[in-house]
Parts: structure tokens; sequence; C-alpha cells
């Protein structure tokens, strides 16, 4: 029997339930390579000695820490995505705003604006030739760099989530749980559970949404992109997420990526009427009460009775008339 390890591991075996058997010990660390934690830090291979191993919750805390500095990670990189959609939306802006002219706009202006307007397009062609072969080129360079990342870290060769049937199954009946109370309005008892139905299967990518979503209802926006992101890294196309996330964006008055996100859940569910009341609200936010109207007009062809849609119609149509 092993007296001076810390590693407090209990065997199964019957005749010693409650006792901690060399034989049993010796299995456990062959099974799961469990490696000394001084060892790992001076870059030493790991040796027998069991006195060097720390106690499990010195692996759990390690363990924590590198989720969170994870977390961080990925956060960090979503922001500098968001500072290249924000550059981008802002190009696309300033094309449509210099070289698309409608009618009603035409009969405003002076001669000398004409000219000017006439003058520019003159080189688009030439401009949009240039535009497309610049922006091909750092396109491919930026995914010539994500696939170089992706080797470099090996990341197709680990995978610590090979769930068994009984965990996913697990991890529904607590989603299950844990979306009644989300739908109850009680967040934090919902995300308790949640959390458990996420600890049994990390993909299970409904209760990567709801934990977002009982974020959002507690108005920590932020926090909740990054739950719908981790839900849309799994499933791309899950509206849900994609709808969430477009509101938490509305919310911290990040617009332009608000309106990118929303017209995505349209795109994939015309019929979504989440996304329908979102896309109103979004459009009201703006001042845009005829265009709202008519998002919300289709809200209420899928769901009459809804109060909330009800309201906000007639908020709108008042606005039209004053």
């Amino acid at each position: 029997m092993i007296q001076q390890c810390n590693l407090k591991i209990k065997c199964q075996k019957d005749d010693h339930q409650d006792e901690i058997d060399t034989v049993c010990y010796n299995q456990f660390c062959q099974e799961f390579r469990l490696n000394c934690f001084k060892c790992m830090k001076k870059g030493r291979i790991h040796n027998d000695h069991f006195d060097d191993v720390e106690k499990i919750n010195s692996l759990i805390q390690f363990i924590d820490q590198k989720n969170q500095e994870c977390d961080k990670l990925i956060d960090d990189l979503n922001k500098l995505i968001e500072i290249m959609n924000q550059s981008f939306s802002q190009l696309k802006r300033g094309i449509i705003q210099k070289y698309q002219l409608y009618k009603q706009r035409l009969i405003l202006l002076n001669s000398q604006q004409i000219n000017d307007y006439l003058n520019s397009t003159i080189q688009f062609k030439e401009y949009q030739q240039s535009i497309t072969k610049i922006i091909s080129e750092q396109t491919n360079k930026l995914n010539h760099s994500f696939n170089n990342l992706y080797q470099q870290l090996n990341l197709s060769q680990f995978n610590y989530y090979q769930i068994d049937n009984n965990s996913i199954q697990l991890s529904k009946q607590l989603y299950d749980k844990g979306y009644k109370l989300y739908w109850e309005d009680k967040y934090l008892e919902a995300i308790e559970v949640l959390n458990q139905s996420i600890q049994q299967d990390p993909n299970n990518h409904q209760s990567l949404w709801c934990k977002g979503d009982s974020l959002r209802g507690l108005n920590k926006y932020e926090d909740a992109i990054t739950w719908y992101d981790k839900a849309l890294i799994i499933d791309t196309k899950h509206v849900d997420s994609l709808c969430g996330k477009g509101i938490c964006l509305r919310q911290l008055k990040k617009y332009d990526e608000s309106l990118k996100i929303l017209d995505l859940a349209l795109t994939i569910n015309p019929q979504h009427n989440f996304s329908l009341q979102s896309k109103g609200a979004w459009l009201e936010d703006q001042q845009n009460y005829k265009e709202a109207l008519i998002y919300y007009e289709k809200s209420l062809k899928i769901n009459p009775n809804d109060q909330w849609t009800i309201n906000q119609k007639k908020i709108c149509e008042n606005k039209l008339k004053q």
C-alpha cells in the first residue's frame, strides 16, 4: 500500500474499496500516463516516484488555468476578426456610397456633384479589378497562415472528447433540465445545470447556445457571444446562436456586425421568428420604421398573438404618422 502519495485514487475493487492499492495505482498511471508536474515543469521525462505527484486538486487548477488561457486566446482572435470585419464593412459602405447612385438621389444633386460622380465612374472598372486582386491575394495569404498554424499545432491529432453514448445521453438530459430553467427566466440556475451538460459533452451545441442565451438574459452580452461562438464552431448554421449573437451585437451598438449576423440567420431560415423580430428591432433602432414594420408583419404571420411584436408594430405605425 502506498502511504506517501498525495493523489487520492480509490480502487474500484470490491475487496478493498476504501484503500489505495499498489497494483491498482500502477495500473492507473500506466493507463492514463499521469505525468509528474515537477518533471513537466523542468522539461524532464517522468520517472516512477509517486511522492512527487501532486494532489489531484493541483491538476484540476492547472487544467482550469489552461482552459481560461485558451478562452482568452479565442476571445482575442474573435476581436481581431471583428476589427477586420469592421474595416471590410467600412470599405464596402464607401464603395456603395461613391459608385451607386439611385434616381431618387440623382434629382437632389447639383451639376458639380453629377460631374464628380461621372468622373469617378470612368475609372471604376480599373479600381474594381484592382480591389478584387488585392483582397483575393490577402485572403489567400490569410488562409495559408491558418492552414500552417493548424498543421504546426497538430490540431488534427488530438481529441480529448471522444464521448461515450452514456455521457451524450446524460448531456441531453441535463440540457433539457437547463432549458426548462432558462425558459422560466431562472438564468443562474440554468447556467449551473448547462455547465454540467457541457462537461458531459463539450460538443453539445444546444447547451452552448442555451448558456449564451442565459448570459444574454443577465445582460452579459460579451460573455454570451463567447458561448454563441463556441456553438457556431460546432454548427456554423445554428440559427438560434446566430440570432442571439446578432441581438448581443445590437445591444453593444455594433450595428453593422449585428445586421450581418441577423441577415445570415434569415438567409439560413427566412421563417425564423426570433430573427425576424430582431431584424425589426434593429431597423427600429435606426429609425427605419417603414422597413421595421415589414419584419414585424412577417413575424406576426408566424405567431399572430405575440404581444411584444404587436406592441412594436404599433410603435412603428405611430412614428410614421408623426
